[in-house]
């Protein structure tokens, strides 16, 4: 049984009654043909011996549901054939696009996938968040999603800290401590861990981010203040870097 930790009444509880449509909805799995839960061959898994496994997953979302750059990380052990497969499902898969102030956004999307064989049959849940309290109790939570284009990406080429890791062709991790309101407003952001050490690359991020706007997070259908940890990864290149935001645990 494939279940979903997303209610369909998520999509109804946020609407606005007096407009035409939501004023902000996050990016969600859906359960349509081409949802990633759906696109995840867990029969094939389970004949490869596929056993339990756990990973997390960020990705970028158009306003249109299509999924950009990914990545995947933090898989548990013996779980390489899973995240093979949700690479491939992540490619053909479609979301639920995202609105933010009433128009269709895109936006970063961090998820869980969560398997498990019990009697020879597979079990997979998909959750729209890395929080380990909610992901072991089950319980419906969307954690906030960066509308894309408002942080200052141009940092990324133009500060100097972040030119020195480009002269030395250093690949990296942030792990940070993020607070979003309600209403989408970034209100705290503290980095928690740099790798590499040594290049100030906290003091970047926080300026990047400084601009950051958010869909806020859901809880049981409805936005809340919450704090999330946040990982950001991004890969050098002599052309320019490729980052990929999302939230870890």
């Amino acid at each position: 049984m494939r279940a979903l930790p997303i209610s369909v009444l998520l999509l109804l509880s946020i609407a606005n009654p007096a407009s035409a449509g939501p004023r902000v909805q996050p990016a969600l799995i859906g359960n349509g043909p081409n949802a990633l839960i759906n696109r995840i061959n867990t029969k094939k898994l389970v004949e490869k011996g596929q056993g339990d496994g756990l990973l997390f997953f960020t990705c970028y979302v158009s306003p249109e549901g299509k999924v950009g750059n990914y990545l995947i990380y933090r898989e548990t052990p013996g779980a390489e054939r899973l995240k093979k497969e949700v690479g491939d499902a992540l490619r053909a898969c479609r979301f639920i696009g995202a609105i933010y102030n009433g128009t269709h956004t895109d936006v970063m999307f961090s998820g869980t996938v969560v398997f498990r064989v019990a009697d020879g049959r597979p079990h997979l849940r998909i959750y729209c968040n890395q929080n380990r309290n909610d992901i072991a109790k089950g319980n419906d939570f969307v954690a906030p999603q960066l509308v894309y284009n408002t942080p200052d990406w141009a940092a990324l080429e133009n500060d100097p800290i972040l030119q020195k890791v480009k002269t030395y062709l250093q690949n990296g991790a942030l792990e940070a401590s993020i607070t979003v309101d309600a209403n989408g407003t970034q209100k705290d952001l503290k980095v928690l861990l740099e790798d590499p050490p040594g290049f100030r690359l906290g003091e970047a991020f926080r300026k990047i981010y400084a601009t950051a706007k958010w869909i806020p997070g859901f809880r049981n259908g409805h936005p809340v203040d919450c704090t999330f940890d946040y990982a950001f990864y991004f890969k050098v290149w002599y052309i320019g870097f490729e980052h990929y935001g999302g939230e870890g645990q």
